[in-house]
């Protein structure tokens, strides 16, 4: 995203559910899983390294829908 990284895009988003009552999963793909903990700082509901763990990316879309 070249205005902004998508740290600062997910707090944007939270900031904007309290308005509405709302709450939008937000599911991040990065190249490390050290960035694990930031991911989750920014409010991050998932967390996922590359490359794409399909099963893995399925079970947290399925984790998203029981709530």
């Amino acid at each position: 995203m070249p205005m902004m990284d998508g740290y600062e895009e997910t707090r944007l988003i939270r900031m904007e559910e309290k308005s509405y009552g709302v709450h939008i999963p937000v599911i991040v793909l990065t190249a490390a899983m050290a960035e694990e903990e930031k991911t989750i700082g920014a409010g991050m509901d998932f967390h996922s390294s590359k490359p794409l763990d399909v099963p893995k990316l399925l079970q947290i879309i399925h984790s998203l829908d029981r709530k």
